[in-house]
């Protein structure tokens, strides 16, 4: 076979691999933006012992403003420990001069949601929250006790349209599933007019629909379940509402637990929690295209693992050996603000940032491309990588055919110079006598295949 009909061959066979490769997920960097708390009452900054579990609440006519909702909670009056605590409430806390990293002092007044309702007399918590059209979606769990002294949690939905900063204007609705008596962590996805699902719920992560956003449907299908051989085994969490990637899917960050041996002076408590993502396909967002095989984010400083390692942090975590996140803000393409709480106690900041790789052949830095939803420039990025990859190709066949050209225009020369026969003991002859060192032609056999013609 010639080798412009291999050529032709390897040329088709990667432009069909390159149409045919599964999706490829960005590379996933997560720093933090301070080693220390942004909100504790350690630092004074808050009339409340725990403040955790943020969420992120854009305004609407200040886009550089920060305003977080955040799960706030105290001791008991008769508390004998650090994990005797009373009810959780959502308090507002406003950046200082748009410092992502200082916040205003919470008090009792910048509660938003309190436990002066029945289905939520024993807390309300871990908020999460989306704009849309104007309004405020506030999704949290309220949670009660039953008669027979069970503790009963509900996904509620309360929404506010103007002063949203002050609790008298914020509308309850209710628990969204009455009918069931666990249900929790509540994140909404706006597909389009017609499809918006809220993914919820703490031990396998449940899907439900809505058209109206006040009133949900049960499914029975799950977005995301655990997996007993990864940092997920134990649970997995809702995190904040899937935002749009440069490619136009979805990233949907979710909270997981696994079981652990690292000691800490809580009773009974063996789990960790860590971050974890999932990529969800822009054209149908119950489909998964990519999903993490390690966490992005993990305990490591004293206050967000509160184990017995972690000095005075030991004896102020209300839960050790966790980072949690319910609320992010897209700062630029593909990279987000992500705020996130440690031990239950506190809260941090961090940055997630996204970069595209596509790296198959070879190491090449373009946009990817997956086989469900393709970017306008699909071609251009193909070509690029047929160019890149068969470049060398053409130039190596170059060379060959260079190299062969020009040594039997050499043989044809010496041949007919002192009109002899060409053969391999005459070129040799010719070669040393005209002192031809400088270039090679090793010939060890030629075979006659027609009158007066030879392969050599």
């Amino acid at each position: 076979m010639s080798i412009s009909k291999v050529f032709t061959i390897l040329f088709f066979v990667l432009l069909w691999s390159s149409y045919s490769v599964s999706y490829v997920p960005p590379r996933f960097e997560m720093k933090r933006l301070s080693n220390n708390p942004i909100i504790s009452s350690w630092d004074k900054n808050s009339d409340f012992l725990y403040n955790y579990n943020s969420a992120f609440m854009p305004m609407i006519n200040d886009s550089n403003a920060i305003i977080l909702l955040v799960r706030v909670q105290n001791l008991l009056d008769n508390a004998e420990s650090i994990y005797n605590v009373g009810p959780s409430k959502i308090a507002v806390s406003q950046s200082i001069d748009n410092n992502h990293l200082k916040y205003s002092h919470i008090k009792q007044e910048n509660i938003i949601i309190d436990t002066d309702v029945d289905y939520q007399s024993v807390g309300a918590e871990d908020p999460r929250v989306v704009l849309f059209n104007g309004v405020y979606y506030l999704y949290y769990t309220a949670v009660s006790k039953e008669p027979s002294g069970d503790w009963r949690a509900q996904l509620a939905l309360a929404t506010c349209e103007s002063n949203c900063l002050t609790k008298g204007n914020w509308k309850h609705h209710g628990p969204l599933f009455p009918e069931v008596f666990w249900s929790k962590s509540g994140s909404l996805l706006i597909h389009n007019d017609t499809h918006r699902y809220l993914f919820f719920n703490d031990s396998n992560i449940a899907i439900a629909q809505t058209t109206d956003l006040i009133h949900y449907s049960l499914t029975n299908e799950y977005l995301l379940r655990t997996r007993s051989d990864s940092f997920d085994s134990e649970l997995v969490e809702s995190g904040p509402e899937p935002l749009k990637l440069s490619d136009e899917n979805y990233l949907f960050l979710y909270n997981s637990a696994r079981r652990t041996n690292i000691t800490n002076p809580k009773p009974d408590w063996s789990l960790e929690y860590n971050l974890g993502w999932v990529i969800l396909n822009g054209q149908n967002p119950t489909e998964i295209l990519a999903r993490s095989d390690q966490p992005i984010f993990s305990p490591e400083l004293d206050w967000e693992k509160c184990d017995n390692s972690s000095s005075e942090w030991a004896n102020r975590g209300l839960t050790p050996l966790v980072i949690f996140v319910e609320g992010w803000k897209k700062t630029t393409q593909d990279t987000f603000l992500v705020w996130y709480q440690g031990c239950d106690s506190t809260m941090g900041l961090a940055e997630l940032k996204l970069t595209y790789i596509r790296a198959w052949l070879l190491t090449i830095y373009f946009p990817s491309v997956d086989n469900v939803n393709r970017p306008k420039n699909d071609c251009i990025i193909h070509m690029s990588y047929l160019i890149v990859v068969c470049c060398p190709i053409i130039f190596a066949q170059c060379i060959v055919r260079f190299t062969i050209i020009n040594s039997k225009n050499l043989i044809e020369m010496l041949a007919r110079r002192d009109q002899l026969i060409c053969s391999p003991e005459a070129v040799w002859r010719k070669w040393d006598n005209h002192d031809l060192t400088s270039l090679v032609i090793f010939v060890e056999g030629h075979k006659k295949t027609a009158e007066d013609t030879f392969s050599v």
